[in-house]
C-alpha cells in the first residue's frame, strides 16, 4: 500500500513538471522513453477517480501561479510592475505640499506681454559737480577728530567735524589776541571820531579808522565762534555725508588744509559704461536700472527722476567702452562711489514671457522655475533664458501662455524636489 502511494505520488509531480514545460496536459506523450508498465498503480487501491479529478484545469492553473509566485520566490507580475513604473513617471520631478504651504508660496500665471531690449554693463556713482565741500583747518595745531564722524557717516550743516588745539607756536592765545585788537581799534576810533568834530581828522582818516574797526570786530567774533578752550572749531558747511577723511588724530596741520570732503547725497551722478558693439542703441535708451553690491534692490532712474545729461562723441581712454551719464534725485540713499550693475533698457519687443528674477533657480547650471500641476504640488520645469532687465527675465522655451509659476519660496521648492526624487525600480535574481 505504501509503495502505490509513494507510486502515485511521484507520478503526479512528474506529471506538473512536464506540464508546466510542455503546457499540454491533454495531448501528454510518453515517446521520451517514459513507460507507466514499470510503474504501474491501481486506482482500485488507492480509490482515486480520474473521471473526477480534471487535471487539464487544475494543471495549467497551477503551473500559471507556479510563473508567477514559485520563481525564486519573487513575484514578476508585469501588469503590476507597468502600473507602478507609470506612477514613478507620473510625480516625478513633482513636489507635495500641505494646504498650509500652498498658501505661503506666491505665484504668478505667465502671459505674452512686451519687454524691453536690456544691455547689461557696468556704472558708477559719483557726486554731483556742486554737492562736495572740502572742510580745512582754520588754524595751525594739532587736529582730533570729533566724536562719531567716520567715512560714509551722515553730518549736518555747522556740525563740527574736528577739534584743532592752537595753544601750540605762534598761535597760541588767538581770541586773546583778538579781543586785544578790537579794543584797541574801538579806542582809535572813537577818538578819531572826536578829532573829527574839531576837524582835526579829516573825514578820509576817518573812514579808514573806521574800517579798520570794523574788521577787528569780524575777526574777534570769527574766532570766538571757531575756537573753545584754547582749540579751534572746524565745521561742516553742508548737509551730506563724510566721503573721505585725510588726517589722523594727532597730526599737525597747518592754516587752510583740508581735512575731508564732505558730498551732498540728495542728487549723485551714474556713469555708465556701454560696450563700444551698442554704440547706436545709445541714442534709444529709455531708462537705466542698476543694482549695488551691498543690496538685491533695482533702481530705477525714470522713478528717480532721473535723466541723462552727457553722452560722450568719443570712447573712454581704454577705448573699451562709451562713457554715458545720468543725474538722479537720491531718494534712496545710494552711496557715491559704489561701482554698480547697470541694466540700459532700449527699444521694446513685443510677444515675450517674462516671469520675476526671484522664480528663477538653477540646477546644475540649468534655469528651471515651478510650475503648479495641481492643488497640492508644483512640478520642476527646465527654461531656456532670455535678456534680464534686473527684475525679469524673458523665457525663450520651457514655460507656455497660461502656467502657473511659483514667484517665492521657490529655494525651498527647489531643495523639496531634490530630497524627493524617486529612484529607480532595480532587483536582483
Amino acid at each position: 500500500m505504501c509503495k502505490s502511494v509513494y507510486l502515485t505520488i511521484s507520478l503526479l509531480l512528474s506529471a506538473v513538471l512536464v506540464g508546466c514545460n510542455n503546457h499540454n496536459h491533454a495531448g501528454h506523450s510518453h515517446d521520451d522513453g517514459h513507460e507507466h508498465s514499470e510503474y504501474e498503480h491501481h486506482h482500485d487501491d488507492d480509490e482515486h477517480d480520474h473521471d473526477e479529478h480534471d487535471h487539464d484545469g487544475h494543471e495549467k492553473d497551477d503551473c500559471e501561479d507556479e510563473k508567477v509566485n514559485v520563481i525564486n520566490g519573487h513575484s514578476h507580475n508585469e501588469d503590476f510592475h507597468s502600473k507602478d513604473e507609470e506612477g514613478i513617471k507620473k510625480h516625478e520631478g513633482e513636489v507635495h505640499l500641505s494646504a498650509a504651504e500652498i498658501k505661503k508660496i506666491s505665484t504668478e500665471t505667465a502671459a505674452f506681454s512686451e519687454f524691453s531690449h536690456v544691455i547689461v554693463a557696468t556704472g558708477e556713482i559719483l557726486p554731483t559737480t556742486k554737492g562736495e565741500a572740502s572742510v580745512v583747518a582754520p588754524f595751525s595745531g594739532i587736529v582730533s577728530i570729533a566724536s562719531g564722524v567716520t567715512v560714509g557717516g551722515k553730518v549736518q550743516a555747522g556740525q563740527v567735524l574736528f577739534n584743532i588745539s592752537t595753544n601750540v607756536g605762534e598761535e597760541s592765545d588767538l581770541v586773546e589776541k583778538a579781543t586785544i585788537e578790537l579794543e584797541a581799534a574801538r579806542k582809535e576810533y572813537e577818538r578819531d571820531l572826536k578829532l573829527s568834530e574839531e576837524m582835526i581828522v579829516s573825514k578820509k582818516e576817518l573812514n579808514e579808522c573806521r574800517e579798520r574797526y570794523e574788521q577787528a570786530k569780524v575777526k574777534h567774533a570769527n574766532l570766538a565762534s571757531k575756537i573753545s578752550y584754547g582749540k579751534a572749531l572746524s565745521k561742516s558747511q553742508i548737509s551730506g555725508f563724510v566721503k573721505s577723511i585725510n588726517v589722523s588724530d594727532g597730526e599737525f596741520v597747518n592754516a587752510g588744509e583740508q581735512l575731508a570732503i564732505v558730498s551732498q547725497n540728495d542728487k549723485l551722478m551714474l556713469q555708465v559704461k556701454l560696450p563700444q558693439r551698442y554704440q547706436k542703441s545709445a541714442t534709444s535708451i529709455k531708462t537705466v536700472k542698476f543694482r549695488t553690491a551691498y543690496t538685491h534692490e533695482v533702481f530705477a532712474l525714470d522713478k528717480m527722476d532721473g535723466r541723462q545729461v552727457s553722452q560722450a562723441i568719443t570712447t573712454s581712454d581704454g577705448g573699451y567702452y562709451i562713457p554715458l551719464l545720468f543725474e538722479f534725485k537720491n531718494i534712496s540713499k545710494v552711496m557715491s562711489g559704489t561701482s554698480v550693475e547697470c541694466y540700459v533698457v532700449t527699444k521694446e519687443k513685443k510677444n515675450v514671457i517674462t516671469v520675476p528674477n526671484s522664480a528663477i533657480a538653477e540646477d546644475q547650471g540649468v534655469a528651471q522655475v515651478f510650475v503648479k500641476k495641481h492643488e497640492d504640488a508644483f512640478k520642476k520645469q527646465f527654461v531656456t533664458l532670455g535678456e534680464t532687465d534686473g527684475e525679469r527675465t524673458e523665457i525663450i522655451e520651457g514655460l507656455h501662455s497660461g502656467d502657473i509659476v511659483a514667484i517665492s519660496d521657490v529655494a525651498r521648492l527647489h531643495l523639496a524636489s531634490s530630497s524627493n526624487a524617486i529612484p529607480a525600480h532595480t532587483h536582483n535574481h
